[in-house]
C-alpha cells in the first residue's frame, strides 16, 4: 500500500503527516455495497495549499557524519516540495560522556597509586607496577586534554551537506 508523507514549514520546524491509500464502503440505492478506493492523491489535493510533498531522508547521507559527528536533517521548503538540508555537528555528548568515563577510570585507579605510594614510604615492595601505571594514566589524562581542546572549538565544526 502507498504511503507518502505531505508537509509544511511552520516556526522553522517541519508539521507533517503520513497519507495512504484508504478503502470505504459505499451502499447504493439497491443496497449493494461497493468498495471505493481513496488515492493518496486524492487525500493530498483536500489539504489546504500549505501542504507539500515531503523528501525520503537519504539514509546514505545521515550516515556519513564519522566518528565524533553526527548529521542532523533539516526540513526546508524547496516550493512545490520539502526537502531536507543535512547538516554534520561535532557529537559533543559523546565526547563529554568519554571524557567522563576516562576521569572515572583515573579515579578507578587512584588506588593503586595510593597503594604504591604507602609501600614506598615504608620501604616496601610495591604492589603493582609504578611505571605501567603511571604510562597508563598519563595516556589517559593527555586524552583528556585532547578531548577538551577539542571541545572548545566545537562550534566551528558545523558542515551543511
Amino acid at each position: 500500500m502507498e504511503e507518502r508523507e505531505y508537509g509544511y514549514i511552520e516556526g522553522g520546524r517541519l508539521i507533517s503527516r503520513f497519507l495512504s491509500e484508504k478503502r470505504e464502503v459505499i451502499t447504493d440505492e439497491e443496497g449493494n455495497n461497493h468498495v471505493r478506493i481513496i488515492t493518496v492523491e486524492e487525500q493530498a489535493a483536500e489539504l489546504s495549499g500549505e501542504w507539500k510533498p515531503v523528501d525520503l531522508i537519504d539514509s546514505d547521507t545521515m550516515e556519513s557524519g564519522g566518528e565524533d559527528y553526527i548529521v542532523i536533517p533539516e526540513a526546508y521548503d524547496a516550493g512545490d516540495h520539502i526537502g531536507y538540508r543535512y547538516i554534520k555537528k561535532f557529537d559533543v555528548k559523546k565526547v563529554k560522556t568519554e571524557i567522563e568515563a576516562l576521569k572515572e577510570a583515573l579515579s578507578g585507579s587512584d588506588y593503586m597509586v595510593t597503594k604504591c605510594y604507602e609501600a614506598s614510604l615504608t620501604g616496601g615492595t610495591l604492589p603493582y607496577d609504578i611505571d605501567k601505571l603511571h604510562a597508563e594514566r598519563q595516556a589517559q589524562r593527555d586524552k583528556i586534554n585532547e578531548l577538551e581542546a577539542v571541545l572548545q572549538d566545537y562550534p566551528q565544526n558545523v558542515i551543511i551537506l
